[in-house]
């Protein structure tokens, strides 16, 4: 049996290298999301050298909080070329993730100035407690 093509890596490969199952690269293709190049004699399907770094991306889209319906709008739009229409689709979508971005990091903020706060009462409730025991 011939070897897969050059730089084509066989779904197996793919999922492992990426760290995910070979479901969710059959599933991300049939989305459109991550098309094979082809399919070997063997009917495997075969992945270009550029498809490790896309499937990376999705998944740190997918990390970041945006949905795979979104992930595939702006693959489109890239991919597609981009309408005066899709533009402004695309900048409202990043538009609405950053600012949940901004949130998160305010609350994460607050948070941590919240546990901080506990954190000078424990020690001093402990130090009120017991000033000659360090346990």
């Amino acid at each position: 049996m011939p070897a897969p093509a050059s730089g084509s890596l066989d779904i197996g490969a793919l999922a492992r290298e990426a760290g995910v199952s070979s479901r969710t690269v059959r599933y991300y293709g049939e989305l459109g999301l991550l098309p094979a190049r082809g399919r070997d004699r063997r009917g495997r399907r075969l992945y270009g050298p550029d498809a490790l770094e896309r499937l990376r991306f999705i998944q740190r889209l997918k990390r970041l909080g945006l949905t795979l319906e979104e992930i595939g709008e702006l693959s489109r739009a890239f991919e597609e070329g981009q309408t005066p229409r899709m533009l402004a689709r695309l900048e409202e979508l990043l538009l609405g993730h950053m600012e949940s971005v901004h949130t998160r990091i305010e609350e994460l903020r607050r948070l941590h100035a919240d546990l901080g706060s506990y954190l000078e009462r424990v020690r001093a409730r402990r130090t009120a407690a017991s000033p000659h025991d360090p346990s």
